[in-house]
């Protein structure tokens, strides 16, 4: 895909050609979020300065940089803004999470930087991300009664190292319960199986069972999987497992998240859960390896079922091998914990912070404002390539056509249950998460080491991962 997407990943896509999405208009391999935290940034925590104050006073237009994508704040929404505002410019600063830092280091940091949620705590803790609260509060543009559950993800207390809670550092550009699950109508004909309900949620070890049935193989060869993610394996990873965690009221790291524990019961049986369903060849997985992301499969017929978003609507209506043939395709609730909360959060929600030590954070405010709340938001909502982060803009959400109008009344249901954050560690690198897993539990599925064993490893790596972040942070 071409043009601005959907949030989070799809964007990802676009710009880093990685592998699956978090979702704005893309359709390679994403490894979803860039890496939260391995940097080097002030330790500082909160903001400098109100963004009501700053401005220039020379007279000349003030430079107001921002590392959004060029597919999601494009040229024709500069030369809109810069119209209205002659005395702002606009421009585009590209940096991976590298040259951020450096930039960061070098007192050079642009003035608005995009982030996911999972990134959030680590730009505030690392000084990176100014207060905002007062001027959401004071703004005739946001309105935080009309602000969805979401917007809480770009809160964070530093005191308690809690995400959700404190002061409000951003706001979402687009999200979506990234866990939804669509579905090939066909397949399920095919197979001889109800769909399942557009409302009530099935459990985890639900939804594998009946990706098992919907799954086709020649011998050791799947030629079509019953449930993929668009993100990775359907296998142990973190987000399926944080998600896991999160709806059975637990997690993998402490209340601080200075510390990480896969040992325990509840987590080593989400890891027996997971290589289980590896092996049955229900997925992609370390022993049914995929070059093509979940979404890949899934148009080209090769996957039943995906793990999903909002987000992934758009992608199926513009798609060359999906856009006629739409009533092919249904959509089902996030799978649940058994025993535990139905939670259908956003995995990567992609919004931007204003830059805490910014020369300029009135102006800065005003792109952000505009860009967040103004006609650019509208536009996207309209579009219904994800999610807005308010209720005024979701009315806005495409209702025309009949795909339209399943994935619009299905949303509705689902957002009673987005409230809630993954528990990602602020003080861990996203991809090295990943690299832990791989590394350590990938002989697991092979044979060649224990749950147990492949737990107490992974334990012991991301302790000593955590404890160099932290010293990132906040240097003894």
């Amino acid at each position: 895909m071409k043009r601005a997407f959907r949030s989070t990943l799809l964007s990802t896509l676009l710009v880093s050609s990685m592998i699956a999405l978090s979702a704005c208009g893309g359709n390679a391999q994403n490894n979803s979020a860039s890496s939260p935290d391995s940097g080097s940034a002030s330790p500082s925590a909160g903001a400098s300065a109100s963004a009501s104050e700053g401005g220039a006073s020379d007279g000349k237009p003030v430079v107001i940089r921002h590392t959004m994508y060029d597919t999601e704040f494009t040229s024709e929404m500069v030369a809109e803004f810069e119209k209205t505002h002659p005395n702002i410019k606009v421009e585009l600063v590209s940096a991976d999470y590298n040259k951020l830092m450096a930039m960061m280091a070098a007192g050079n940091g642009p003035d608005i930087i995009r982030t996911n949620t999972n990134e959030l705590p680590g730009y505030v803790l690392k000084g990176m991300a100014l207060d905002l609260t007062e001027n959401f509060n004071s703004s005739s543009v946001f309105h935080t009664d009309d602000f969805y559950p979401v917007v809480n993800n770009f809160r964070y207390d530093v005191t308690t190292g809690a995400q959700g809670t404190g002061p409000l550092y951003g706001f979402p550009k687009d999200w979506s319960p990234d866990f939804t699950i669509y579905y090939n109508k066909k397949m399920f004909e095919a197979a001889g199986i109800p769909v399942p309900s557009a409302t009530d949620a099935m459990t985890w070890k639900e939804i594998v069972e009946l990706g098992k049935k919907l799954t086709v193989a020649n011998g050791k060869k799947v030629s079509q999987y019953g449930l993929v993610y668009f993100n990775g394996s359907t296998a142990a990873n973190q987000d399926l497992m944080n998600l896991q965690l999160l709806q059975q009221g637990g997690s993998m790291f402490s209340s601080d998240f200075s510390s990480a524990d896969l040992t325990t019961p509840q987590v080593k049986d989400l890891l027996n859960f997971w290589v289980d369903a590896a092996k049955s060849g229900v997925g992609p997985s370390p022993l049914h390896q995929e070059t093509d992301w979940g979404g890949q499969l899934f148009v080209d017929n090769k996957a039943a079922m995906i793990i999903a978003g909002y987000w992934f609507s758009g992608f199926l209506k513009t798609n060359e091998l999906t856009k006629d043939r739409l009533a092919d395709f249904g959509v089902a609730p996030a799978p649940m914990a058994e025993g535990g909360k139905r939670i259908s959060p956003t995995a990567f929600g992609t919004g931007a912070v204003i830059y805490k030590n910014s020369k300029h954070p009135k102006e800065a405010w005003e792109v952000f404002e505009w860009f967040f709340g103004g006609k650019p938001a509208e536009d996207r909502a309209k579009e219904g390539y994800g999610l807005p982060g308010t209720k005024t803009l979701a009315a806005m959400l495409p209702q025309t056509t009949e795909f339209d109008k399943l994935n619009y009344d299905f949303i509705q249901n689902e957002l009673q249950y987005t409230e809630g954050t993954l528990p990602y560690s602020p003080f861990l690198n996203y991809q090295a998460v990943n690299s832990v897993f791989e590394k350590y539990f990938t002989p697991v599925y092979f044979d060649k080491d224990t749950v147990d064993g492949a737990a107490q490893k992974m334990t012991e790596e991301l302790n000593t991962l955590i404890a160099e972040g932290k010293d990132l942070i906040s240097p003894e």
